[in-house]
């Protein structure tokens, strides 16, 4: 069908133009062709032409001339339409094209390059360069420019434009302009300047309802504009009252003030803040319960701000997001037809793909909703770990599948929030990903996978094999439909950074490093791509996964990272700096990694109804007896058994008696001591926990928490000889377990 469309293209072509013959644009070194733009073109059209003639000189050796003059001979390529020759333009409606579409048309004997808007013409000559010369734009520093010493001026009708009319990648390595541009991304948080086309602006870029009616300046004089939360109105930021009419008249006023502002934007966020704190009065409960949903009261609240902006600004776009809770839609109310739904597919499986995983369901459920009573849907995606940005994260079937399938319902916007690392990117595989989605934005039909190894080969080119194999190694272990991650896992909580795969990709990297040790800019690239697998070697080391790193091979592991920190700029593995993604944090913990105690007896789990259970006191509390058999939780019967893992410190207590809720656990152990003395010990914890040495409690730590190493550190005196360590653990939710270490 290809072949076929192909062969149509080339006889309307001859229809148009006659049967003219193919000339040589350049032959043997030189060329009698020039490039012609007119003198009123746009700015980025004269770039257009300045890039057509570097990039032609780089393949061939031979630089056009530009010009503003046509020659005489008739041999040009001409950038825009502007004074373009009837005889290119036959039968080509211009006015036709939309934003950012562009033609690359040939008769043989002529070339034109044109396009719509201020960066149609501009894509158009990449267009020319990437699809017709082979020339990609891979990295910041690889750019591929094949060698032609002829380049035939064929006939040729390649009319394009873009899927999504607004493409960003969250990836700072995508944020560089000449990437960004000659890869046809449009961002918005960080735009292109105008003399390159600009970009698709979002103003405010989004959870813009502190922006609208800022908490700082209303709160005190009016607490009732903001959310009713538990019967108090929130001090904090939280959401707005949806339903209050001065909140509206506040909002409303805004937007025109922003519209005046800033008329450069393409759309106006009005929109939720990030996190919770939906409104519970009765006004907006009311809507939220009739509509199935607090998207509820936020269409009604919106809708009215869209209709208002309307009717002074027919043309103006508004979008809001349906996001967290508001990403049910509701039962009746519909967005105005001037309002984008935003739509936010956050937190499901990153394993699979949206189509084949049942864990995306609910979303591609919700999806088809909004699809039906919205007139416009924008995708806001989440492709990283965003506590983990150098954890290996094998979720390509996502990369691979998911552009393609908003594109096939619809979508008319993609925002692909990826591991944007400070301040020089560097995060596991950034740049691969950032450019195979440029390239599925533009065209969501390309086959992903030819994608990817087109990277691959062209980026790490003999060590390719082995990158490959290591990208093999990591998706193979998360095919099977019943293994899930999130955008929030850590190391020690996915099941494929066992020590075999980390070995394994040791093995796979040490040839990959020995292939290319002679070219640098390769071996860089190839420590780059072991970046991930040095640091989750570390970060179990730092929790006590002396089965991936000894204490004698942390050194060198340590230096090793360290300059590969430094050497790429790399200044936070996380979203949040000041937090998770604190990276001095997380190399003092490696460096000062205590020593944690693995091998204990383990016994649950026991009730922990009304979560009384850590304050109860049950059968394992009395005294250890090996033989000792408990009723537990559901009247199940058990007795102490033996745990050691020298994979990580963390006694895993959810996946020991599987994650139970409103449940307890214990562990118990012995601590030798050679002469009586004082001992520190620490102690991490999910959730509450309490600790009795030698039968004395001297913890006792009633909390909700995500377990980490030393939280609680205390001190005692152990007389000499064998000293008893009892601890005991709450379940709330989710993860279940403790480390304890001595320091």
């Amino acid at each position: 069908m290809k072949k076929l469309l192909s062969a149509l293209y080339i006889f309307s072509v001859f229809l148009h133009f006659g049967c003219k013959s193919e000339v040589d644009l350049i032959a043997d070194g030189e060329s009698d062709y020039q490039i012609f733009i007119s003198s009123d073109a746009l700015q980025p059209e004269q770039y257009a032409a300045k890039e057509l003639q570097r990039y032609i000189e780089r393949v061939s050796g031979v630089t056009l001339p530009i010009t503003n003059q046509k020659p005489d001979n008739g041999k040009a390529i001409f950038i825009g339409f502007k004074e373009a020759p009837e005889s290119i333009l036959k039968n080509l409606p211009t006015d036709s094209f939309i934003n950012e579409e562009y033609i690359i048309r040939s008769d043989g004997q002529q070339l034109l390059i044109a396009g719509a808007g201020k960066r149609g013409t501009l894509y158009g000559v990449i267009g020319y360069l990437a699809d017709h010369l082979g020339v990609r734009w891979y990295t910041r520093e690889v750019v591929k420019t094949p060698e032609q010493k002829k380049i035939r001026l064929r006939l040729v009708e390649d009319r394009q434009k873009p899927h999504f009319e607004y493409r960003e990648a969250w990836y700072q390595e995508a944020y560089d302009p000449e990437w960004a541009l000659h890869n046809r991304l449009n961002p918005s948080l960080k735009p292109l300047p105008d003399s390159l086309g600009g970009s698709y602006i979002t103003y405010p870029f989004a959870h813009t309802f502190e922006n609208l009616v800022p908490h700082t300046q209303y709160y005190k004089t009016n607490p009732e504009y903001f959310s009713l939360i538990n019967g108090k109105r929130s001090d904090k930021l939280s959401q707005l009252c949806l339903t209050n009419p001065e909140v509206l008249k506040i909002a409303t006023n805004q937007v025109f003030k922003w519209i005046e502002e800033h008329p450069e934007a393409d759309i106006y966020s009005v929109d939720q803040n990030d996190g919770e704190g939906n409104c519970e009065c009765d006004q907006c409960t009311a809507i939220d319960k009739a509509e199935g949903s607090p998207a509820g009261s936020l269409l009604y609240f919106i809708n009215q701000i869209a209709d208002t902006v309307a009717k002074v600004h027919p043309h103006v776009k508004l979008q809001t997001f349906a996001y967290a809770y508001t990403e049910i839609p509701p039962k009746n109310i519909r967005p105005a037809d001037n309002l984008t739904i935003r739509l936010c597919h956050y937190n499901y499986c990153s394993a699979h793909s949206m189509e084949n995983c049942e864990n995306h369901k609910p979303f591609r459920e919700r999806y088809e909703q909004w699809n039906k009573i919205s007139k416009r849907i924008s995708i806001w995606d989440y492709f990283t770990d965003f506590s983990q940005y150098l954890m290996p994260f094998p979720n390509f079937e996502t990369v691979k599948n998911d552009i393609k399938w908003y594109a096939d319902r619809g979508a008319r916007g993609i925002f692909a929030q990826g591991n944007r690392v400070r301040a020089n990117g560097g995060g596991e595989f950034s740049e691969l990903r950032a450019w195979v989605f440029a390239q599925l934005m533009w065209n969501p039909q390309l086959d992903a996978q030819v994608l990817i190894d087109e990277f691959v080969s062209n980026v790490y080119g003999e060590a390719a094999p082995e990158i490959n194999a290591y990208i093999r190694l990591m998706h193979d272990q998360v095919k099977t439909d019943s293994l899930h991650f999130s955008i929030w896992a850590q190391p020690n909580e996915v099941h494929y950074l066992g020590v075999q795969s980390i070995q394994q990709a040791d093995s796979i990297f040490a040839i990959a490093k020995e292939k290319v040790r002679k070219n640098e800019a390769l071996l860089q690239r190839v420590e780059l791509a072991y970046l991930p697998v040095l640091y989750t070697k570390l970060y179990f080391y730092s929790i006590g996964g002396t089965a991936y790193l000894s204490k004698n091979e942390m050194p060198a592991a340590f230096k090793q990272f360290k300059n590969l920190i430094d050497r790429h700029q790399i200044k936070a593995i996380g979203d949040m700096e000041e937090t998770y993604g604190n990276l001095p944090r997380f190399m003092e913990k490696v460096e000062f990694a205590p020593q944690f105690i693995k091998d204990w007896w383990v016994a649950g789990p026991f009730d922990n109804t009304d979560l009384k259970g850590l304050s109860t006191i049950f059968e394992p509390e009395k005294n250890f007896s090996e033989q000792a058999v408990f009723k537990g939780k559901e009247n199940m019967t058990f007795q102490w058994k033996r745990y050691q893992d020298h994979t990580s410190g963390y006694i895993d207590f959810a996946s020991l008696f599987a994650p139970n809720e409103e449940a307890v656990a214990y562990a118990y152990t012995t601590y030798p001591m050679q002469e009586a003395g004082t001992k520190t010990f620490g102690v991490g914890s999910n959730d509450g926990v309490k600790v009795w040495i030698n039968g004395k409690q001297v913890l006792n730590r009633p909390v909700s928490r995500k377990a980490e190493p030393n939280q609680d550190q205390f001190t005692v005196h152990l007389p000499k000889g064998e000293n008893t360590i009892l601890v005991k653990v709450d379940q709330l939710k989710r993860a279940w377990g403790f480390y304890f270490s001595e320091n």
